[in-house]
């Protein structure tokens, strides 16, 4: 009974579902001497350009206006990785010097645009919903990449901890329920029951439930086998 009011309340909103066309400003006169970071940044405004009204249907909201303008600006420096202010995403040059194949920070920061909650959330919420699109959507990994924590709230962990979570929750517990935390956020009605009320049992209880599940996969995954 639970999954199917999941299921119905994600078929809910999709009349919300947009087809927003997003402009995307540049900003690259910090780096504009090294070529490759240029193209970087050109192929990071692509992905925005491209993903953003994905990303309004995959986590969409009735009646919600996500902005259709976005800043992507390059710093240079060593100092930090990426961050999202409103409308404007800015990344350092230092970690793309170093990990050039990391173009999904770009897609993690660009869900905190659209995310727009009203609420203050706590951040584990807030980056485990990032993490879990950016990570189980855009990258495509399974569960089994997601790393664990040992913790008894360890759901609290936030990034790819809390979003190896989620991903498990809409595929075991409560397909949907990324939707309707992120609507909730949005509305500033978020509130941690909205985990029991979905689903019956406590975040405690739920994340207990996850990680022997995941102990169980692991244990009988072959390459953990003598």
């Amino acid at each position: 009974m639970k999954n199917w009011v999941c299921t119905a309340a994600i078929l809910l909103t999709l009349a919300g579902w947009t087809c927003a066309k997003v402009t995307v400003t540049l900003d690259v006169e910090e780096i504009k001497d090294d070529a490759k970071l240029v193209a970087w940044a050109n192929q990071a405004k692509e992905l925005i350009e491209q993903w953003h009204p994905r990303l309004l249907n995959f986590i969409p909201t009735r009646d919600f206006e996500a902005p259709t303008d976005v800043k992507l600006v390059f710093r240079k420096g060593d100092e930090g990785i990426a961050w999202t202010s409103n409308k404007q995403i800015t990344v350092m040059s230092g970690w793309i010097t170093k990990h050039p194949d990391d173009i999904g920070l770009v897609f993690h920061e660009l869900v905190h645009v659209v995310q727009q909650y009203k609420s203050r959330l706590p951040g584990w919420v807030t980056e485990g919903v990032a993490d879990y699109l950016r990570w189980a959507l855009y990258e495509g990994k399974p569960l089994s990449w997601f790393p664990m924590s040992n913790k008894a709230n360890g759901y609290r962990d936030s990034y790819q901890v809390t979003g190896g979570f989620f991903l498990w929750l809409e595929t075991d517990r409560c397909p949907g329920i990324v939707t309707k935390i992120n609507t909730a956020a949005r509305k500033g009605e978020y509130k941690e029951s909205i985990f029991t009320d979905l689903t019956g049992a406590s975040l405690e209880s739920l994340w207990a439930d996850y990680m022997a599940d995941r102990k169980a996969e692991k244990e009988k995954s072959p390459s953990t086998e003598k």
